[in-house]
């Protein structure tokens, strides 16, 4: 469930850093512009392909803020005083991973690109409550704790509640249960994985943002009746846990490769991310969007796009 929140915000990012007009309005310097655009891109997004909770950003070369699609007010605003993952950020590769800032979120982004220039980033940020809401309705509750030195940055979470060294980052949590854990031995919890009270099964995992740092917790809590339905629960909640960075290669693969059959990147990431795709709402625009590419093609065209495919081997390595 995590990894595919994380997914979704990178073929996002890399999608919208592809938007023409986007483009045009950084190279423009036009702020406004980039802010509309964004604006009612997320709102159709959020509209038709059932994606909530996401917001997203331009960043300029100088990391500083060019529009975002919920404000205007921050616009020119530097990013590296409070995003201690922007300190090595001339990146070339799209990344993802959940990084602290002034609040603590999944982050994607993706360089925007003239020709082999890059001149911004898209940035996606998407948030913990409609996955804690989806796990909660298994009768699994998640808490989202991030390690109280980042309050130093984390400016938007200081009246959040703490426990026992963390700071509880997703709005939507059981604040009865919250109170159960703060009696939780946490040592023993962080260093064996789980912990039963008699009552309630907790499940601990380190959360770490895309550079492999530990940046806090994660922690599921079952009771002990719901725990008895619930079969393989390590094996379920370890795949819920875990991103492989080595499912995005051909990703961000993608991003490094001509255009070859196709006509434009853009077409190209759109069929392929529709090979990706599992959310049926979502891969279901994703079709639509491309039978209109497609119908622009001839059937050579469409013949040399078929043969590109089988000359690739699939390539496989570390994401920096």
């Amino acid at each position: 469930m995590l990894r595919n929140e994380v997914s979704k915000a990178l073929l996002l990012a890399m999608t919208l850093s592809q938007n023409q007009a986007l483009k045009e309005a950084l190279k423009e310097i036009d702020e406004e512009k980039g802010h509309e655009l964004l604006a009612r891109t997320l709102e159709y997004l959020k509209r038709y392909a059932a994606i909530e909770e996401i917001r997203a950003q331009i960043i300029a070369k100088d990391l500083t803020i060019f529009a975002r699609s919920w404000d205007k007010e921050f616009a020119g605003m530097p990013l590296e005083g409070f995003r201690k993952d922007l300190s090595s950020f001339k990146i070339s590769h799209p990344k993802a991973g959940v990084e602290t800032g002034r609040l603590l979120t999944i982050k994607a982004t993706a360089p925007i690109k003239e020709g082999y220039k890059i001149i911004g980033y898209l940035e996606i940020i998407s948030f913990f409550e409609p996955l804690a809401k989806r796990l909660k309705d298994e009768g699994i509750e998640l808490f989202v704790l991030m390690d109280d030195r980042f309050l130093d940055v984390a400016t938007l979470m200081r009246e959040n509640p703490m426990v026992q060294g963390y700071v509880v980052s997703n709005r939507d949590y059981n604040a009865p249960l919250l109170d159960r854990l703060r009696k939780v031995d946490f040592s023993k919890l962080t260093r064996e994985g789980f912990l039963f009270d008699g009552d309630y099964f907790y499940v601990g995992s380190p959360m770490q943002n895309s550079k492999g740092e530990k940046i806090g917790l994660y922690v599921l809590t079952v009771s002990k009746k719901r725990l008895a339905e619930l079969e393989r629960l390590q094996e379920n909640l370890s795949f819920f846990i875990q991103f492989d960075k080595n499912e995005f290669y051909d990703l961000i693969n993608l991003w490094q490769r001509p255009e070859a059959a196709f006509n434009s990147v853009y077409d190209r990431s759109v069929l392929e991310f529709l090979a990706k795709v599992k959310d049926p709402q979502l891969k279901h625009s994703f079709e639509v969007e491309a039978r209109e590419i497609l119908r622009e093609y001839s059937k050579e065209e469409l013949i040399d796009i078929i043969l590109d495919k089988y000359r690739h081997e699939k390539k496989r390595g570390a994401i920096e």
